[in-house]
């Protein structure tokens, strides 16, 4: 069964996941991660929670302003592989990807 999970990325990482440049995950395997999830990252720094500013000004140094978790930047990744493979006891490598509801058709 599929299952959420909600995640922090710090905005470094979220940025590169964002644009598909980063297209895995390494975490403890404390939610015991499967094939078929879906992780929810939200942008994050510091301890907070960040959203993207609007407006002509808006830029990666001035353009992050501190929200609640529900208001800040998130994205929603499928995890599609999955290894323990030469990781630290208990971490796992997820290779992810944009998730992308399929369509039905008539």
């Amino acid at each position: 069964m599929m299952k959420v999970h909600e995640l922090k990325l710090d905005r470094f990482y979220f940025d590169d996941v964002k644009s598909g440049l980063k297209t895995f995950e390494i975490r403890k395997n404390d939610r015991d991660f499967q094939a078929g999830d879906l992780l929810s990252l939200s942008r994050f720094k510091d301890g907070k929670y960040l959203k993207t500013g609007n407006g002509l000004y808006a830029n990666k140094e001035n353009g992050l302003k501190v929200v609640p978790l529900n208001e800040a930047d998130t994205i929603l990744m499928t995890v599609t592989y999955i290894t323990d493979y030469e990781q630290k006891e208990g971490y796992v490598v997820m290779g992810i990807e944009p998730y992308a509801q399929g369509t039905v058709n008539d």
